[in-house]
């Protein structure tokens, strides 16, 4: 093989991964604008979750405690909240299908940080719209 081949093939090559390197980034998992909480949406109306404000100001571990150092820039799969806590194998893991203020977890974590933040929704129609 000669040099001029062999530099045609290495540059081809070179431009072929970047192609695909460009198009695999745009499609990256990366935190959502918002996402829509509804496994319990036959107790109560579906929740319309604002992700990206949340992800701005709060570290991700604060609730994908399970994706420790999660960052929203991270390309990474993230399970969602309903992977574990939809109907969990542990009686000590919450239940997202509970109603109750003390035992689902998102109840507990958004209410109470909404009360010690003295900010955003906290009662039951503020988050389920009818």
């Amino acid at each position: 093989m000669t040099m001029k081949v062999k530099a045609s093939t290495f540059c081809v090559t070179v431009g072929v991964a970047l192609v695909v390197a460009v198009a695999f980034a745009g499609v990256a998992n990366k935190a959502p604008e918002s996402v829509v909480l509804d496994k319990a949406h036959s107790k109560r109306p579906s929740v319309s979750f604002p992700h990206k404000v949340h992800a701005d100001t709060i570290a991700c571990e604060t609730c994908h405690h399970t994706n420790k150092g999660l960052k929203a820039t991270d390309t990474v799969e993230v399970q969602p909240c309903s992977a574990c806590h939809l109907d969990p194998d542990k009686p000590e893991i919450g239940s997202i299908r509970d109603m109750s203020l003390t035992k689902n977890p998102f109840h507990k974590l958004c209410i109470d940080c909404h009360k010690k933040e003295a900010k955003g929704p906290a009662k039951c129609n503020d988050c389920h719209k009818q």
